[in-house]
């Protein structure tokens, strides 16, 4: 019996600490760059204003919170054994992912009656990262994540 108790604790132990190794990896990655791909241009709405980190938009009124969270299941790389081109990269995955989540931002931003979109973060499992500059994507092992949270605000003008 005494053995079977051992067994179970290491098993345990070791179950444990394979989760501990599954965490997400967080990636700073680029704004700029990811709002620069064709794929941004085709489908970010440019009549709606996006302002990330803290800035606010002067004489902006209503705001109204909202959360969206995309994610992507990570392509499994068969490339070898078809003689096709590899996956996309994390990065491309990324800015994917982020102007997913940057288009509904301003969907809802033009259902709730506001022309803007401030305030933005990455909140990843509630975990807020505000930059102008960088947003966070998630890297798990079988998915890649992006969270963002803003102010849906009516601007003058």
């Amino acid at each position: 019996m005494k053995h079977w108790v051992r067994f179970s604790l290491v098993a345990g132990a070791m179950l444990a600490g394979g989760s501990a190794q599954a965490a997400d990896q967080l990636l700073n990655m680029p704004i700029e760059k990811a709002l620069a791909t064709p794929a941004a241009k085709e489908r970010v709405d440019p009549s709606i204003k996006l302002l990330f980190g803290f800035n606010k938009l002067p004489g902006a009124h209503d705001g109204q919170s909202f959360k969206t969270v995309k994610r992507m299941r990570r392509p499994i790389d068969n490339s070898r054994a078809t003689g096709g081109p590899p996956p996309p990269g994390d990065e491309e995955l990324c800015a994917t992912i982020f102007i997913q989540a940057v288009q509904e931002l301003q969907q809802r931003a033009t259902k709730d009656g506001g022309n803007a979109v401030v305030d933005i973060r990455s909140n990843w499992k509630d975990d807020e990262t505000a930059s102008d500059s960088t947003y966070v994507c998630a890297k798990g092992s079988a998915y890649l994540g992006v969270a963002l949270k803003g102010m849906v605000v009516k601007a003058g003008g």
